[in-house]
């Protein structure tokens, strides 16, 4: 039980569909927000504050705070369930895993290339710098989208999107935390190194929620004095503790909770808010928000689906229920996602400019055209025959 969330709030939030719901309202709230008092809401989330101790962990602003800090927690959970997983779930055999984890990664791989190639066929810089920003789905969302496409829909396909969705997410963090850092701190980085190899020693002999949470937090310094990806803690925390039945479970429920109560919209609060004066003007602009929807759709569906059939030959199983139109129609619900892909963004363009606002327009856009073409394509191939 988490004391600070309301009993009847937790049921709410217990639900599948309950992190894209508050998602959801944090997008809209920020996308209204910036449109209607633009200046307030860069006043509030973009400031710059002048604190030493906030400053060497690169809390610098609300937005940082939030995609640098509490972001972790997301993560957090996001570590939590993939490490049950690889223990009692789907990941336990290579087998059933390889599918999805391998469509994950050729949905992260085909967009980025797709992402390299238009940035020279286009000549934007922004999408070849930005090669990274397209990879990543959303978990919540997408999960939340499949319950739409109605109750006749393998029931094994939403654990298929749960492993390839969990999968991308942590590879995605892992490829920001390599190339999004901005000249890391080697004395600090050789400093996390040690934490994490101490951690997992002493890891051996303690796993309960106290000690999970206390390597959270040392972790989560270290990285952040590194000037590495803060919220690639989350993650490392989780996989490094041995997952057993007595506190995992709880601790989870936990994270989960305050992840989909707090961290998720105010995520979205922070990041969706977009600088609308300044992409009035620009043919830069409308290549990159069309670029973005076009690599999302095109990349995530074609590079599943060619990741999967690389499984299908390496003898991996795939549920006789999934079949290939099944997997390709879902493989375009994957083109649903901006927490991660906007987490990469910030990392690359401040959060007031124009590219950052183009990237956030051809994301949101991107995930509306995948939600509405993935449940068609789902609904019209679950129809009885």
């Amino acid at each position: 039980m988490s004391p600070g969330i309301p009993r009847e709030r937790r049921r709410r939030i217990a639900r599948d569909d309950a992190p894209a719901v508050t998602l959801l309202l944090g997008v809209v709230a920020a996308l209204a927000w910036s449109a209607l008092a633009q200046g307030s809401y860069q006043r509030v989330v973009s400031t710059q504050w002048r604190l030493p101790v906030l400053d060497s962990l690169g809390l610098t602003s609300a937005h940082a705070l939030v995609t640098s800090g509490l972001m972790t927690i997301f993560f957090f959970a996001v570590g939590l369930e993939l490490t049950r997983e690889r223990h009692t779930g789907a990941l336990a055999h290579w087998r059933h895993a390889l599918p999805p984890v391998a469509g994950a990664i050729g949905g992260m791989s085909a967009t980025a290339l797709l992402s390299l190639v238009g940035g020279f066929v286009l000549n934007s810089s922004a999408l070849r710098r930005g090669w990274g920003v397209p990879m990543a789905t959303d978990v919540a969302f997408t999960l939340a989208i499949l319950t739409v496409a109605g109750r006749r829909v393998p029931p094994t396909l939403r654990l298929f999107l749960l492993t390839l969705a969990v999968a991308d997410d942590v590879l995605s963090v892992v490829v920001l935390a390599i190339t999004g850092a901005s000249h890391p701190r080697v004395t600090a980085l050789s400093v996390a190194f040690g934490v994490v190899l101490l951690a997992t020693i002493l890891s051996r002999r303690r796993s309960s929620g106290a000690w999970r949470v206390l390597v959270l937090v040392v972790l989560w310094c270290a990285l952040a004095l590194a000037r590495v990806e803060p919220p690639l803690a989350g993650v490392l925390a989780a996989a490094i503790v041995p997952w057993e039945p007595r506190h995992a479970p709880r601790l989870e429920d936990r994270a989960n909770q305050w992840s989909t109560a707090v961290v998720l919209p105010l995520f979205a609060l922070a990041s969706c808010g977009v600088a609308w004066s300044r992409l009035h003007d620009s043919s830069t602009v409308l290549t990159i928000v069309l670029a973005t929807i076009v690599i999302r759709l095109v990349g995530k569906t074609l590079g599943i689906t060619s990741g999967v059939a690389l499984a299908r030959l390496a003898h991996a199983h795939l549920d006789p229920d999934l079949t290939w139109p099944i997997v390709a129609s879902a493989s375009t619900l994957c083109a649903i996602g901006f927490t991660v892909p906007l987490l990469f963004a910030s990392a690359l363009f401040p959060s007031t400019s124009a590219t950052y606002g183009a990237f956030t327009v051809g994301l949101l856009a991107a995930s509306a055209c995948a939600a509405l073409i993935g449940t068609v394509l789902l609904r019209l191939l679950s129809r009885p025959g």
